[in-house]
C-alpha cells in the first residue's frame, strides 16, 4: 500500500497540469462568420454564441483546455452521423485570456478555423493599441513620436502611446520604403480602451493599399461585465 500513494499523486498532478480551466472569447472574422449559428461545447456542455460579432468580443465561456480540447459546434451544418459539424478549439497551455478568431476555412469540418490570440489584460493593458499585421507585407507604424515594425505573419505588437484621450496622427509605410506612405490619418487615442486594430488589406486599392479593423473594448464596459458575472455566481 505504500507504494500507491506516490503513484496517486503523481496521477493528480498530471491531472491538474493537463487540464485547466480558462476564459475563452470568441470573435468572427467577418460578416459570413458572424452569420452563422455556432456554439461552443466543453464536455457534454454545449452553448451557443449568441453575441458573435466581427467588431466586438463575445461573452466569456469558461471551459477546460488540456487533452480534450474544446469543440467549436456548426448548429447549422451536420456531420455524416447527423450531429453538429465540429472542430476543436485548441488552446496552448501557456495562453492565459485565449481569443479565438474564427477564420472562413472551407478545409474544416464546420468552414471556420480558430485561431488562438492571447488577450490577457496583463500584457495588454487600457490603453494600449494592439496591431496585428494581416497584409504579409512587412510595415513601420508610427503614432506620434513612437515608431513600430509591423513583420508580416500576424505577430502582435502593442503600442502604449500613453497620457490623456486626445486626437493623434497615424502613418504607416512598408518597412523597405519608410518614406513611401501607404496610410495617413488622425485616430482618436483613449487611456480607458484596448484597441485591437488588424491592419488588412483594401477591398478597394484605389483608395489605400491597407485597410484596419477596429475591435474596441473600453473598461467601464468590461469593469460591468465582471460585475456581472460575479453577481450570477
Amino acid at each position: 500500500m505504500k507504494f500507491h500513494l506516490p503513484l496517486l499523486g503523481s496521477a493528480f498532478l498530471f491531472l491538474s497540469q493537463s487540464l485547466h480551466g480558462v476564459p475563452l472569447r470568441v470573435l468572427a472574422w467577418d460578416d459570413n462568420v458572424a452569420a452563422r449559428q455556432l456554439a461552443i461545447a466543453n464536455g457534454k456542455d454545449a452553448k451557443e454564441i449568441k453575441d458573435l460579432h466581427p467588431l466586438s468580443r463575445s461573452a466569456t465561456f469558461n471551459v477546460t483546455s488540456g487533452d480534450t480540447p474544446p469543440m467549436l459546434q456548426a448548429l447549422d451544418k451536420k456531420d455524416a452521423k447527423g450531429a453538429p459539424a465540429a472542430d476543436p478549439i485548441v488552446i496552448p497551455s501557456s495562453v492565459k485570456h485565449p481569443l479565438a478568431l474564427l477564420m472562413p476555412d472551407a478545409k474544416t469540418a464546420t468552414g471556420i478555423r480558430p485561431v488562438i490570440l492571447e488577450d490577457d489584460p496583463a500584457g495588454f493593458q487600457w490603453g494600449t493599441i494592439r496591431l496585428i499585421n494581416a497584409t504579409g507585407k512587412d510595415l513601420l507604424f508610427k503614432a506620434e513620436a513612437k515608431v513600430v515594425a509591423l513583420a508580416a505573419g500576424w505577430t502582435p505588437v502593442n503600442v502604449s502611446p500613453g497620457g490623456n484621450r486626445r486626437n493623434m496622427e497615424v502613418l504607416l509605410a512598408l518597412k523597405d520604403q519608410p518614406k513611401n506612405v501607404l496610410f495617413s490619418a488622425v485616430w482618436e487615442y483613449r487611456d480607458d480602451q484596448r484597441q485591437l486594430v488588424f491592419v488588412i488589406p483594401n477591398k478597394d486599392p484605389g483608395e489605400s493599399p491597407v485597410d484596419f479593423k477596429f475591435i474596441l473594448e473600453s473598461k467601464v464596459d468590461a469593469e460591468a461585465a465582471q460585475q456581472q458575472k460575479q453577481q450570477q455566481n
